[in-house]
């Protein structure tokens, strides 16, 4: 799930990932109208994607123990 958010109003849309896959343009519509993506509906921070770094120490951890 993805929330945006409209600086000046404060109003947040979700989109699904299935309306996403459906209507691909809506994202393009959100991002025309000045929407941001944030993190949550009650967290407005900016959205950030996981890092790939974490990940991979975490499954070179993994292989260290075995």
């Amino acid at each position: 799930m993805q929330f945006w958010k409209k600086p000046n109003l404060g109003n947040v849309e979700k989109l699904e990932e299935g309306t996403l896959k459906k209507h691909p343009e809506k994202l393009d519509w959100l991002k025309e109208k000045g929407y941001e993506r944030v993190m949550g509906v009650s967290d407005w921070s900016l959205y950030k994607a996981p890092s790939t770094a974490k990940k991979a120490v975490k499954k070179l951890k993994k292989k260290l123990k075995k």
